[in-house]
């Protein structure tokens, strides 16, 4: 079963409507989903991609700039999940604001959407495509791409970083330029492990000394000193919101900094955690009892769309909200721009 809550105004909840949903509500599905739980769940400015274990993809939301992948006078709206028809089977995905980035086994990058700063990667000229592969380009064996408003970066198994979009600020690397039309290899002076992308900024973690982590681009909120002084045991995950960066220590503590004017970062001392999604101001987790070991789902930050789960919708500042779905076993978060998405079997 897959719920929804948050920003709906284009459909990306899939719900078979358009209007904000404050409450978890079950998502209108095709009939052919899968069963089992999504490997990743990608959201963007208005739009969200599903990628399944099996290779398959299924998206929903704002699709006139075929940012879903499917042809925009076609499905000007999609109000309900609609499956990626593809001879591909795509391996990684991860969605910008008005863009979708797909990653097949065999190594080769797709994108569809559109972008005037380099967002689709295929050069000065081409700012629009429909799944349209980055050619020319060989990074070697992807393990991860994430993607910020406006830029993209993804990570190899080699611990190499490719990126490209908008990089005025640095968050593609040096030398800064406003437009990074085509990958460009970014220079950090580590082999990186774990990487993720805020609005403006990139996060990039060591592979060789975890402690070692690095902000490229806007850190207005000073998280890159913040991060040198951390000294935990290991991390478990690393993923950053517009403004903030969230870690996951293997113990199941959760360390956060910036921005914080609607109860982005979480309350201290918050412990037992299993998982996390970070949306763009708003964060989901998985905690554990430590003692009956029973899961619950937890919210906090900005939540005017409903994103937090709250009835009637509002901010969750100062303390969590724990929402009222039964997290089992097998169970799956995602967040977006305002939204919020949860797989439980069942």
């Amino acid at each position: 079963m897959l719920y929804a809550f948050g920003s709906n105004g284009r459909g990306q909840l899939s719900l078979g409507h358009l209007e904000d949903a404050h409450t978890p509500t079950p998502c209108l599905i095709p009939s052919l989903f899968p069963s089992a739980p999504p490997r990743e769940i990608a959201a963007g400015g208005n739009h969200t991609v599903l990628l399944f274990p099996s290779g398959e993809c299924f998206f929903a939301g704002d699709n006139t700039e075929n940012q879903c992948c499917l042809s925009s006078a076609t499905f000007p709206s999609l109000t309900s999940f609609h499956s990626l028809s593809s001879d591909y089977r795509w391996e990684h995905v991860s969605a910008g604001w008005s863009f979708t980035v797909l990653v097949d086994y065999e190594g080769k990058i797709f994108v569809s959407g559109t972008g005037q700063k380099g967002e689709l990667g295929l050069g000065e000229k081409l700012h629009d495509a429909l799944l349209e592969e980055i050619i020319d380009f060989s990074p070697g064996k992807v393990i991860q791409v994430a993607s910020g408003m406006t830029h993209t970066l993804l990570l190899t198994a080699t611990g190499d970083v490719w990126g490209w979009g908008a990089g005025r600020k640095g968050q593609l690397g040096e030398p800064a330029q406003s437009i990074v039309p085509r990958p460009r290899k970014v220079e950090v002076g580590f082999p990186v492990s774990k990487l993720d992308c805020g609005k403006d900024f990139s996060i990039l973690v060591s592979r060789d000394n975890p402690q070692r982590m690095e902000i490229l681009g806007n850190d207005r909120y000073q998280i890159g000193p913040s991060l040198a002084s951390w000294s935990g045991a290991g991390i478990l995950d690393i993923q950053a919101s517009w403004n903030g960066v969230y870690l996951l220590e293997i113990s199941g503590a959760i360390k956060a900094w910036g921005k914080n004017d609607r109860g982005q970062l979480p309350p201290l001392n918050l412990d037992s955690i299993a998982g996390i999604a970070v949306g763009s101001e708003h964060a989901l987790a998985i905690a554990e009892d430590k003692t009956t070991k029973e899961r619950k789902i937890i919210t906090w930050g900005w939540g005017e769309h409903g994103n937090c789960g709250k009835p009637g919708g509002g901010d969750v500042i100062g303390e969590v909200f724990t929402l009222d779905i039964s997290a089992l076993e097998n169970v799956r978060i995602g967040a977006g721009c305002a939204t919020s998405f949860v797989w439980v079997e069942g």
